[in-house]
């Protein structure tokens, strides 16, 4: 695959605690050479990278509860509220996961029409089931639920988890064209992402974005 087909399909950005301004504003300032399709950061530099993003046609997107779930609802919709004002074009809220685990989907769906219905028309919803931790029952059981709940496009893990292509194939054979998918985990390479895009995922996310175009054909 060339080098920008590949770019189209990247959504990457840089998140975590050692993360600092300077590094927002040079990250941001070699993403915008390359055609990604959006930008993750950390809330308290949303309103940086709207800025820095302005005019590039890279969408911003906001994390909701990331990385691992274990915050109140309440919590997200305020996230939710905040990712609307600073003007994100998409968010992605981890689920709950203990609900999860404990069989809980009621609340797991009430959740997401609340998130649902906080983010209006204004916010894309791409939620965060953590396949990585989930059995492949409960997999397909979260999945019927985020539908049910009025979204159709995941994001399969956040932090420290692997996507394995195996996931992905999964979800399209049960499902077929119903979600976007989004390949995320541990993806570092440029076999690693075409081998989950020959799996059924439309896009791949990744904050390693150019290991991971390393070996494309270059433009």
């Amino acid at each position: 695959m060339k080098e920008q087909a590949l770019a189209q399909l990247i959504k990457t950005g840089i998140q975590g605690t050692d993360i600092s301004e300077q590094d927002i504003r040079q990250d941001i300032a070699r993403a915008k050479t390359y055609p990604f399709s959006a930008y993750a950061v950390d809330t308290p530099y949303l309103r940086l990278a709207k800025e820095l993003l302005s005019g590039t046609g890279i969408l911003l997107t906001a994390p909701v509860s990331y990385p691992l779930g274990g915050v109140t609802l309440e919590t997200r919709l305020d996230q939710i509220a905040f990712a609307l004002r600073v003007g994100a074009d998409e968010i992605n809220p981890s689920l709950n996961f203990n609900a999860v685990k404990s069989g809980d989907f009621a609340t797991v769906l009430d959740e997401i029409h609340q998130m649902v219905d906080a983010a209006g028309d204004e916010l894309d919803v791409i939620v965060i089931p953590q396949f990585y931790i989930l059995t492949n029952e409960e997999k397909l059981r979260l999945c019927e639920t985020i539908l049910a709940g009025g979204v159709s496009s995941i994001k399969t893990n956040g932090h420290g988890s692997l996507c394995r292509p195996e996931d992905v194939s999964l979800v399209r054979r049960e499902f077929g064209d119903a979600f976007s998918i989004e390949a995320s985990g541990g993806i570092r390479t440029t076999k690693q992402a075409i081998d989950l895009l020959n799996a059924g995922a439309n896009f791949i996310h990744t904050s390693t974005a150019y290991s991971v175009l390393e070996d494309t054909e270059k433009d």
